[in-house]
């Protein structure tokens, strides 16, 4: 391998249902509850499910509502 080593953007690890909650600001169980409907973007992982902070700010503000919204 060469210097040029090109990296790989630093992720963000993924998050539970409690800290997707928390940044959402609405309880873990609404979240788990949205994820088993498929309305939020999770993952899956066996019986686990995490989220990915940054999707999560994506999908709200899709969601915004508003006379701000551009």
């Amino acid at each position: 391998m060469s210097g040029d080593q090109t990296s790989a953007p630093a992720r963000r690890p993924l998050i539970d249902a409690k800290a997707a909650g928390a940044l959402l600001d609405v309880p873990s169980s609404w979240v788990l509850a949205e994820a088993r409907a498929d309305r939020i973007p999770h993952v899956k992982l066996g019986r686990y499910v995490r989220f990915d902070a940054d999707q999560l700010g994506v999908w709200w503000r899709t969601r915004a509502r508003g006379p701000w919204r551009s």
